[in-house]
């Protein structure tokens, strides 16, 4: 039933041609990475053509997994039919596996109401039809394979669940960032509470899947992290990106149900909807008056503990809730790497995650005959009120790969969120790169300029001390060769590699090369997923798994 009603969320990606969005860089990222296969840039880290077709390091921070699938699907599909899919993966996605943590935690009927609440939450549609963010929308789909593997590896150990586990929190880290840091927290604080209630089975075995997990996702994770201070990360939180222009009031989060397309460079000023959804929650009112009146029956410990789940789902929606309101100002004050949330707004996630699932546990808490009536009513009030948040503001039937890629389009996708991953030794460009190396000063003939994800080439016939610029930014490591051998370079005013070279002839060609974090990186994930393997063979044979 969630798939049939999932139609009513996915329709318009089944309508002739793209539609608007504010991130629309999903093609050029596709585009990219597809590059990056051709190339054989794995993992892809550098991409050519953004930067302004000077290049940047889009993928060594910027969550991969959605676009490696992207660039898979595109040797199929169109690159706008692999765009539309990637929208269309995490809205199904969700709503089904929701369900499935829903039905461990409470049941069948508690599992199909929070996959319905979870499809239908409005916060799903602002990221895909008006926002655009694929990456978030993956990892918010993701999450709740990750608490509901994890879970199940804890009460049987078998190695399904292990694998589970290890391979969505892989595919979680790897896509969004700021999911990554909103949930950690939660995800940390749930594994103790199920330990706990369980009497700390299978720990040990949860903890080596966790740890395979992050290990296979270390080729991301580690050079995002420690290589930080290679670009310009300032960008990614002033101005418009400063958390302090994001915060929305009660009333917009609770009441208001407008709903627009445009934002601002405050929220609070936008015509975007940043509600929690009815009945969302409503249903996060009325768990609290049943956990209220179970916790009134009996102080024993025995009874406490049944209600810690959804006492925690509780505190973890009023928290995020309260992360969104400006009276948790001194929280953001104080950790400062909350700021490249950038919009705490972006809570919301975490919000509708638990509401979802106290709408599963209401199901479930009733003792009532007619309790399949009111999960009825609750599925049938969630579709009414939210089904027509999920349409683009309008089509554009004419949008093909080719206007797309090429003309007015193209520079715009080129240019597109410049300053967010500039290197630090560059300035924003004020027009595309050129299409080939310039001649800065001297008298020389340069030919057969090719240029790949990861390396460009060219030759050059000097016969006066010449300088060339090279259309391609410097970021660590670049390497470049003359006739063989590693030359210096220099940069540009702009931060571009810039090649001095006296009378001769020559083949240039530049190369990009790992630094150590990254290679260090890559032979952990490599490791990791060889171990990983080792082990599940290790564990049939011993069997180590129930």
């Amino acid at each position: 039933m969630i798939v049939v009603l999932s139609g009513l969320v996915l329709w318009p990606l089944f309508m002739k041609g793209y539609f608007p969005h504010q991130d629309d860089l999903q093609v050029i990222r596709i585009f990219e990475m597809r590059k990056c296969f051709a190339d054989l840039q794995l993992p892809c880290r550098w991409v050519p053509d953004m930067g302004y077709g000077n290049g940047f390091p889009l993928f060594n921070y910027y969550g991969v997994f959605p676009y490696y699938l992207g660039a898979v699907f595109s040797f199929i599909l169109s690159y706008i039919n692999s765009a539309k899919a990637l929208f269309f993966i995490p809205l199904l996605l969700g709503g089904i596996s929701m369900y499935f943590l829903g039905k461990e935690l409470f049941g069948t009927k508690a599992g199909f109401v929070a996959g319905i609440l979870f499809l239908f939450a409005p916060y799903r549609a602002l990221d895909t039809y008006v926002r655009g963010a694929i990456a978030e929308s993956f990892a918010i789909a993701i999450i709740p394979l990750v608490f509901y593997f994890s879970l199940r590896l804890i009460k049987r150990g078998k190695s399904a669940d292990f694998i589970g586990t290890s391979l969505s929190l892989l595919f979680f880290l790897t896509s969004h960032n700021i999911m990554t840091l909103l949930f950690t927290p939660v995800f940390v604080v749930w594994l103790l509470l199920i330990l706990y209630l369980k009497n700390w089975k299978n720990f040990k075995t949860l903890i080596l899947s966790l740890l395979f997990g992050f290990g296979m996702a270390a080729f991301f994770l580690l050079p995002a992290y420690f290589e930080k201070n290679l670009v310009q990360t300032n960008t990614l939180t002033i101005f418009a990106l400063d958390w302090r222009n994001h915060f929305i009031s009660v009333g917009r989060l609770f009441v208001d149900r407008s709903w627009g397309y445009t934002g601002a460079t405050k929220s609070m000023e936008s015509d975007m909807s940043f509600q929690i959804g009815w009945p969302h929650w409503w249903l996060v009112i009325l768990s609290v008056i049943l956990i209220t009146l179970g916790l009134a029956k009996s102080v024993k410990i025995e009874n406490i503990k049944k209600y810690l789940m959804p006492v925690f789902l509780v505190a973890a929606f009023c928290f995020s809730v309260f992360m969104i309101h400006n009276k948790s100002t001194f929280i953001w004050e104080r950790i400062g790497i909350l700021a490249y949330v950038q919009f705490p707004w972006r809570f919301l996630s975490v919000s509708i995650f638990s509401a979802s699932l106290l709408g599963g546990y209401c199901i479930s808490a009733i003792r009532w005959k007619y309790v399949n009536f009111l999960a009825a009513l609750i599925v049938i009030l969630t579709v009414v009120l939210n089904w027509q948040y999920f349409r683009p503001q309008n089509f554009e039937s004419n949008v093909t790969d080719a206007t797309k890629l090429t003309g007015e389009s193209w520079l715009l996708q080129e240019g597109g969120s410049i300053t967010d991953y500039l290197p630090v030794t560059a300035t924003v460009p004020v027009e595309p790169a050129p299409s080939n190396p310039l001649l800065l000063s001297g008298n020389s003939e340069i030919s057969n300029f090719i240029e790949k994800s990861n390396r460009f080439s060219f030759s050059a016939a000097v016969k006066i001390n010449s300088v060339i610029d090279v259309p391609v930014f410097y970021f660590p490591n670049w390497e470049v060769t003359v006739n063989g051998k590693v030359y210096t370079h220099s940069l540009g005013d702009i931060g571009r590699i810039e090649i001095k070279l006296p009378p001769g002839t020559y083949k240039v060609k530049g190369a990009f090369k790992n630094t150590p974090i990254r290679t260090f990186a890559n032979i952990i994930s490599v490791l990791s997923f060889v171990l990983f393997l080792f082990y599940l063979l290790y564990g049939k044979i011993r069997k180590v798994f129930k």
